[in-house]
């Protein structure tokens, strides 16, 4: 099953290899493949945050913005080759994704939580 992310100017992505200062905004449908989540977190803003578009310009994420975090399994990953003084050895660092809805995207932020929530064992 693909949970579809839906073109939206309120609504932003953020992926691992990002500066974390960055944000993109959705400018096209995307689908991530649910069976590749290992862990889903969400949260609310409770004070401002500067980000930056890819595009360089600085803008501010008000209070209330919602932010869905997806750290995929270790199958969606990427593998590091690590050098220290006397060993070299592989890093597998797991992919993750940061969905980032303005208050004025709380339908799009709800539609998402709840398909996650259905796929949730409680």
């Amino acid at each position: 099953m693909f949970l579809e992310v839906k073109k939206n100017p309120q609504v932003y992505v953020q992926n691992k290899d990002m500066d974390q200062i960055n944000l993109a905004p959705v400018t096209s449908n995307f689908r991530i493949n649910m069976a590749l989540i290992a862990e889903v977190s969400s949260y609310s803003l409770k004070e401002p945050k500067q980000k930056r578009t890819l595009t360089g310009h600085d803008f501010e994420l008000p209070i209330n913005t919602r932010v869905i975090h997806l750290e995929m399994s270790y199958t969606h990953s990427t593998h590091k080759t690590m050098l220290d003084s006397t060993h070299q050895h592989t890093v597998n660092e797991r992919y993750s994704y940061k969905l980032v809805f303005l208050p004025e995207a709380e339908d799009e932020f709800l539609r998402i939580r709840s398909i996650i929530d259905g796929q949730t064992v409680a």
